[in-house]
Order: structure tokens, then sequence, then C-alpha cells
């Protein structure tokens, strides 16, 4: 399917366009899901195979490639700490943390922990609009980070909304990969994970059994406000939902996100090379 895909990409395209890459403001593409679903290997494959459709997208970057854990800390605190010198990041930086605090989470490194994340994803991506020719892929980005805060928030009433906070944050040059499973299949895939980075892991299913299903019901009800947001204004990104199924490889699901991938990338070609439009 894969080269299906490409080939069919490549010869819908005129001669004069097939040496370089598309003509699109795609900048981003962002897994969202369920832990354990498979967002980190699927995010990994896709930029294998976007890298080799060559110049159709361009340069093609992980957001975290080849960092450990310190080193991004590392590398986060040298892009957010610019970014304190931009009004509209202070800005949103207060939204952020009136947002994580009106939650209620249930303690204070909880809520410390989710603005350091969700500021550390803004900064980047403010820090790497500015290329040109580049789609960087992020298997944790700002819908996993509001679903975070979403996922123990003990107050839903909060003064701001997480889709107008993202809204301002701009996702007109996003694709959100919404990588769709049944609970079961997610919940078993991250038990058989040795680490413990998710408070779903922490978390004994024993004494909070409704937390998987409170994760999926936000999950699917983000991915349906996005989607509801997205249709009311033009050119305003991507969702894309790609359902992953128990006996399906991470390969398979790499090839559907690729497809969607390069659709968007491929719609939105043809809308900036339409009359009136620059990209």
């Amino acid at each position: 399917m894969t080269s299906h895909t490409v080939g069919d990409l490549a010869a819908s395209l005129p001669p004069s366009v097939e040496a370089r890459a598309l003509r699109t403001d795609i900048r981003f593409v962002e897994f969202f899901g369920l832990p354990g679903v498979g967002k980190t290997t699927t995010s990994r494959l896709l930029a294998n195979s976007l890298r080799r459709c060559g110049p159709l997208v361009g340069d093609v970057r992980m957001a975290s490639e080849g960092r450990t854990f310190i080193a991004r800390q590392i590398y986060r605190i040298g892009v957010v700490a610019p970014r304190f010198l931009d009004r509209e990041f202070r800005s949103l930086l207060a939204r952020i943390v009136r947002f994580v605090i009106e939650s209620r989470q249930v303690s204070r490194f909880d809520a410390f922990r989710l603005v350091w994340n969700l500021i550390g994803v803004v900064a980047f991506v403010q820090h790497e609009r500015s290329r040109r020719n580049s789609i960087i892929i992020l298997d944790q980005g700002l819908l996993q980070g509001f679903w975070s805060v979403l996922l123990k928030s003990r107050c839903r009433k909060t003064s701001e909304n997480w889709l107008d906070m993202l809204s301002a944050i701009g996702i007109h040059d996003m694709i959100f990969v919404y990588l769709r499973s049944e609970t079961g299949i997610a919940r078993d895939r991250l038990l058989t994970r040795g680490d413990q980075s998710s408070r779903l892991q922490r978390t004994s299913p024993d004494s909070d059994p409704d937390l998987w299903s409170a994760a999926d019901r936000a999950c699917r009800e983000m991915a349906a406000t996005l989607e509801q947001g997205m249709g009311t204004e033009d050119h305003i990104g991507v969702l894309a939902a790609v359902d992953v199924e128990r006996f399906a490889s991470p390969e398979d699901v790499a090839e559907r996100a690729l497809e969607a991938v390069l659709l968007a990338c491929l719609d939105r070609h043809r809308l900036c090379d339409s009359p009136g439009q620059t990209a």
C-alpha cells in the first residue's frame, strides 16, 4: 500500500514538481491516543517512510530523536527560556497555568509536570515554525498534553478551554493522527512495557477501575470536538483517525498513517497552488 500511495501521489502531480517537495504549509505531524496504543513506534516508522518519499515531503525529523530524558529536558529549557521575551508566549503560559490549576490535579507535582510538558511543546512548535521545507513528527504533542490534564482532572469547569488555547497556538500547519483502538488493546500493550512513564501504568486497576474508561472517553471526546472545530473554519489543520486492531502490526498502522499524511500534504499542495493562494 505504501508504494502504491506514493506512486499515486507522484503521478497526480505536474511533472515540474515531482523532483521537489510539495508546496505545502504542513510543518507538524502529531500523534494522539491512549497510552500503549503505539504512538512512539508508529511515529518512528512514519518518519522513516516519509524520508523514503524523497523530495516530495522535504526534510523529515523526529521531535525528540536521539535524546535521553535528561537531554530532552536540557534541550527544552534552551527552547523555552528565550520564549519568555515574547508576549504571546507569556500569555499562552498564563492560560495553560490557569487551566491546569483550575482543573485541580491530584498533586502539585502532577500540575507542575503537566504545565512543563505543555509549555515545552508550545515553545518547540513556535521555535520550529519558521523553518521551511521541513516536517516534524511528534509522538507526544499538544493534544496529548491537554488530554493528560483532563485525565485526572477533578474539575472540568475551567475558565480556559483547551480547544481555544490550541487555536491560539495555531494548528493551521498541523496534522493530528488519532490512533483509535479499543481500551483493552492499549491496556494490554501498556502492561507489557517495562517502564512506568504513564500514569495509567502507575495506577492499580483495582484502585481506580474507571480510569481507563475515562481515558478512552476523553480521547474520543477531544477528537470529536477538534473535528467539529476544524469544520467551522477553512485551512485550519487536519485530523486523521487510524484504527488500531489487536493483531495489526506496527508496520500496518504506520502504513495507514502514511497514507493519511500524504493525502493531507497533497490536498494542501493543491490548495496552495490554486489561484489566489500562497504557501
